[in-house]
């Protein structure tokens, strides 16, 4: 019995690229500013845990969990399409939040710790899902646990996971600094541009949904997998 090194590291690759840390580091940071940066850092911990979990969930039972609701896979596209569209909107057409006072110099009054658990239960969604750990990703992480042939590969492949997700951490971690080098008005310009692209992914969602629960009715050109 062999790991089988390719797919694991095939594996990785492939959730990397789909939770796209880099990408969504705006997304978090517009979630965050209000927040000391002791709380951001603890956050960004606990959100790439959270993530971990998300997606194990899904590496080891996602479709029977998802069959036992009678949900399909173009359902939870389209749903989270949905709810990706409205954080888009808001981030196009939402007041201005960031401030020095949130990502640069607030100091934290209270436990850091303590007050990213109770932050944690508002960004769980929509930050863990579905912008991180969305259709997208949950589809990938369900069709490659289809391909292990032995226990061994699945643990690699669930250190992959492991790895993929401290990246993401790591990203979020650092991400105050994304702000000390934008300042304000960059990254109003970012947060806004994000806004427009999340409401381009949450379209690109839906279509897919709709093109896998009514084949033929979408040009394939506009499809992707």
């Amino acid at each position: 019995m062999s790991i089988d090194f390719p797919l694991i590291l095939n594996f990785f690759i492939a959730v990397l690229a789909i939770l796209n840390p880099i990408g969504n580091v705006p997304i978090y940071l517009e979630h965050v500013n209000q927040d000391s940066t002791d709380v951001q850092k603890n956050i960004a911990k606990l959100l790439a845990l959270s993530i971990f979990i998300i997606c194990a969930f899904f590496f080891f039972i996602g479709q029977p969990f998802l069959s036992l609701f009678g949900i399909s896979i173009p359902a939870f596209r389209i749903a989270g399409g949905i709810l990706i569209m409205t954080i888009g909107f808001r981030m196009l057409h939402g007041k201005p939040k960031f401030d020095n006072e949130g990502l640069e110099t607030k100091a934290s009054t209270t436990n850091s710790f303590k007050q990213a658990t109770e932050r944690l239960s508002s960004l769980i969604v929509p930050l863990a899902m579905p912008i991180f750990a969305g259709p997208g990703a949950i589809t990938t992480v369900i069709l490659y646990a289809q391909k292990p042939h032995n226990f061994l590969t699945v643990i690699g492949m669930i250190f992959a996971l492991a790895a993929a997700c401290f990246v993401i951490g790591l990203a979020l971690y650092m991400s105050r600094w994304v702000f000390r080098i934008l300042k304000n008005n960059g990254m109003q310009i970012v947060s806004r541009t994000m806004g427009l692209i999340l409401c381009a992914i949450a379209v690109q969602f839906v279509i897919q949904g709709i093109a896998q629960l009514i084949p033929g009715l979408i040009d394939p050109t506009y499809l992707h997998s």
